[in-house]
């Protein structure tokens, strides 16, 4: 008995050795396949929450920090909404509180608490998700009151601070964004200042003598030093425990270029965190990019998701993914890269293959789908951006025509608002009132492009919170920078400032006019539709221009053959044109058309608001296929890639910086929506024969003209045309 039961002992500690042996070699087994995946790239985004049409989800104004708890759990601020957010990790979200003031970055402390740094209030404040009753405590800073002074708690001062970070000694990282320094906390609430003097780009071997321009991102990196984004010099910064401050990465250039790290270039570094690896991610927020920078043997920055400012927001490989002036960026446990997406209003996240985290975003539910000109008309007062406010104002150029000549490779664009003449020096007022988000919301200072962008309106051609002879306004709101010799170098605004429609924001500069923005950036709107502008009329139907209608085949070559038409063909078809256009296969037809508004001056050629074609029949009855009117170009909005202008105008077209205008129009293509694309009218579907085109040209209060054309469709290639 003794044997067996020996025996039986044995078998069931072989059994259990078994067991433990087959159990760690399957742990080992998965941790190695964990190693191994982890090791693989991020390719994939998605989103997380914010999109339209989703019961339940979280629906924000203007995402900007976020955090990630070790369990998954992301804590993200609304600057616009003055809120905190959590999500959870299965997509539930829910307000943490409502009672900040323009919150920018939000970091997680070891005690599980979240720092927030409260730009509007000028403080650094704490939050304890854990607690119920969202009890806000203010670490430093006094509320509502700006400036600049170390000491203990709420003797300390900041100037709207954008960036925190929390070290595991629980000492708190500050970039004091509008005094241009780092800022430190210790865990006594205790202030001192560790890098930066006055705004400038200076590094240096002792902090203290380092210069930074509008710093608005930190982050804490593996070896204990802090990387910054110093977003006015558009660099990313390391200082290390020595005080020792370098650039890392970028020349100073605003725009977005990858390569070697002291060759590379951002457009307003924002958000930023630096992996376990040393690995940093960034945020470009002028450059809508996502950005990436290893430092080693082969180090250099590349861009991770788009690397053009293309407004549209799409989800999938990342390569062809989109986002819009991305703010806020953080890490979660296995590396994937959490970030808001400002411009869009939506929580995004970087994946590796086979993560199922998030959702493939439709264009139908990106949450600025649900704006609208005429939601915005609804919530604005009737004024326009000079005094007397109800003072009818000429508009100089209208919303959709294109800038610059279209021809080879020059560069074009769409003209994205309404340009308003006034005098030089006049001052320009604001037509709505709105709270400043974007940290460095004024570009282009001292050129003829000086420009100051709002969440929904953008002012052009301005000295921005100065008069004609420069000097600055009595207005504390605008922060204005010289040089030694008294020159305007940079002019700001905090982030979190309040405006009241009215308010002076700047006065004309050489250019006479104002260039009126409506709508979020990237997703304009006609501003005519957006804006009341009190006695802005028109009953001037377009015109149309030279050669009104001409037809090319689809590589772009007029068609060979053109007949004169008799006087009786011409009084029986009631035609405009002595010429008939023969034609065959796809054809595209360009108008050449310009408008003009009452009021406005004599020698003005406007764009046209509307656009399209019809054909009929000798009797002007429809041709098949034609019963109403093709109105394939609406410039109610701008088609989201920049590069659409060469399908609405053709070859030939100019205005704006050539001697004279020419709006040349392809109706044939569709461009309305926000969407462009290129099409024909596809001759082939209609019998052979003669035809009438009749074009049309409509503005933007309703007054449409129509012009005539005489066409006769052959089979291609027809007698050798």
């Amino acid at each position: 008995m003794v044997n067996k039961a020996k025996r039986i002992k044995f078998v069931l500690l072989s059994f259990l050795l078994f067991a433990i042996i087959l159990t760690a070699f399957f742990v080992h087994r998965r941790a190695e396949r964990r190693r191994l995946w982890l090791r693989q790239p991020l390719t994939i985004m998605r989103t997380l929450a914010g999109e339209l049409n989703s019961p339940g989800m979280a629906k924000f104004d203007e995402p900007f920090g976020v955090a990630v708890a070790p369990d998954g759990t992301i804590f993200l601020t609304d600057g616009a909404a003055n809120r905190l957010w959590r999500i959870s990790v299965n997509g539930d979200a829910g307000i943490v509180t409502e009672n900040l003031n323009t919150p920018s970055s939000v970091a997680l402390a070891p005690d599980g608490t979240l720092v927030v740094a409260d730009t509007g209030s000028h403080t650094i404040k704490r939050i304890d998700p854990r607690d119920s009753s969202n009890n806000i405590t203010v670490i430093a800073g006094r509320e509502n009151t700006y400036g600049f002074a170390d000491g203990s708690g709420g003797d300390a001062r900041f100037n709207a601070p954008v960036g925190v970070a929390v070290g595991n000694d629980n000492r708190i990282f500050v970039a004091d964004t509008y005094n241009d320094r780092i800022r430190v906390i210790d865990e006594h609430g205790q202030v001192t200042t560790l890098a930066g003097s006055d705004q400038g780009y200076a590094d240096a071997a002792d902090s203290r003598d380092a210069q930074f321009n509008t710093p608005c991102g930190i982050a804490l990196a593996p070896d204990s030093s802090l990387v910054v984004a110093d977003t006015g010099n558009n660099r990313l910064r390391r200082i290390e425990i020595n005080g020792r401050t370098t650039t890392i990465a970028g020349t100073g250039e605003a725009t977005v270029r990858d390569g070697a790290p002291l060759d590379s270039a951002f457009a307003a570094p924002l958000g930023v965190v630096v992996k376990a690896d040393g690995t940093i991610y960034t945020t470009d927020l002028h450059g809508s990019a996502l950005r990436s920078f290893h430092s080693g043997e082969a180090s250099s920055v590349n861009t991770l998701v788009s690397g053009e400012a293309k407004p549209n927001s799409v989800d999938g490989k990342l390569e062809s993914a989109r986002v819009n002036r991305p703010a806020g960026i953080a890490l979660t446990s296995d590396g994937s890269i959490v970030l808001a997406d400002a411009g869009n209003r939506l929580l995004r996240i970087v994946v590796r293959e086979r993560d199922e985290r998030g959702r493939v975003l439709s264009s139908e539910n990106l949450p600025l789908r649900e704006a609208s000109a005429e939601g915005m008309r609804r919530a604005g007062e009737p004024r326009w951006p000079f005094e007397p406010p109800r003072e009818t104002r000429e508009i100089a150029a209208t919303f959709g025509e294109v800038r610059g000549e279209v021809k080879d490779n020059d560069q074009v664009w769409f003209h994205n608002g309404l340009d308003i003449p006034g005098r030089y020096g006049e001052t320009v007022r604001l037509v709505r009132g709105e709270k400043m988000l974007n940290p460095l919301s004024i570009e282009g200072v001292g050129t003829a492009r000086e420009r100051v962008r709002f969440p929904s309106i953008g002012y052009v051609h301005l000295r921005v919170g100065r008069a004609a002879d420069e000097k600055e306004f009595n207005d504390a709101r605008f922060l204005v920078g010289r040089d030694e010799r008294g020159k305007v170098t940079s002019v700001r605004v905090r982030r979190g400032t309040q405006f009241a429609a009215g308010d002076s924001v700047g006065t004309l500069n050489n250019q006479n006019h104002m260039h009126l923005i409506a709508g979020p950036q990237g997703h304009e709107f006609n501003a005519l539709a957006a804006l009341e502008l009190p006695g802005a009329h028109d009953t001037i139907p377009p015109t149309f221009d030279g050669q009104s209608v001409s037809f090319t085949r689809s590589d772009g070559q007029e068609f060979g053959e053109k007949e004169q038409n008799s006087n009786d063909e011409k009084k029986r078809t009631n035609l405009a044109d002595d010429v008939t256009n023969t034609v065959y296969g796809d054809v595209r037809i360009i108008v050449r058309a310009f408008d003009s508004m009452e009021g406005s001056a004599a020698r003005r050629k406007l764009g046209v608001y509307k656009l399209g074609y019809q054909v009929l029949l000798p009797d002007q009855s429809h041709a098949p296929g034609f019963l109403e009117p093709r109105m394939n170009i609406s410039f109610e909005s701008l088609p989201r890639e920049p590069s659409s202008v060469r399908i609405a105008y053709a070859e030939g077209s100019r205005a704006g910086y050539t001697p004279d205008t020419v709006f040349a129009y392809v109706v044939t293509n569709i461009v309305r929506d926000k969407e462009a694309t290129e099409d024909f009218w596809h001759t082939s579907e209609l019998t052979p024969g003669d035809y009438i085109v009749r074009v049309f040209a409509e503005d933007f209060f309703g007054n449409r003209r129509t012009h005539d054309a005489p066409v006769r469709v052959v089979e291609n290639n027809t007698n050798g045309v």
